[in-house]
């Protein structure tokens, strides 16, 4: 990664964390999908990031890092969890998901394997990158 791409890795971090928000949002208040227990953990981690990752990418601030990346990896744990419970019949050996919907539950399936906690290990994966990846812009 270029000089100049890791001054914009923490703009694209807050994007990847707004657009987990929108995208949740969209569907669970418009399309009006269940939200399981496994789901509101994985938002809990990454609705504060896109708030975050807004507010440092805007100040440069990278110390950002130090908050942010326990939030992304917590939730990319969530997400990978519930995606384990989903491919892996009858795998739940914490028992995360109480009573409401199922975690289990596959509301979204692309190609065969990419469902929406797939995609939410992905998000929280790339956050934690790009993350790792900023660095400061140059004073001129």
């Amino acid at each position: 990664m270029t000089k100049k791409s890791r001054e914009y890795a923490l703009y694209i971090a807050w994007l990847i964390a707004l657009s987990a928000l929108l995208v949740s949002l969209y569907f669970s208040e418009i399309q009006h999908m269940p939200v399981c227990h496994l789901c509101w953990y994985q938002r809990i981690c990454i609705y504060p990031l896109s708030i975050m990752l807004g507010i440092a990418a805007y100040g440069d601030d990278i110390a950002v890092k130090i908050y942010a990346l326990p939030l992304s990896s917590l939730g990319g744990l969530f997400a990978a969890y519930q995606y384990l419970e989903q491919i892996i019949p009858n795998f739940a050996p914490i028992g995360l998901c109480g009573a409401g919907p199922s975690c289990s539950l596959i509301h979204f399936k692309l190609l065969g394997f990419i469902t929406f906690p797939l995609l939410g290990v992905l998000a929280c994966l790339f956050i934690s990158l790009f993350l790792l990846l900023a660095q400061k812009p140059e004073s001129v």
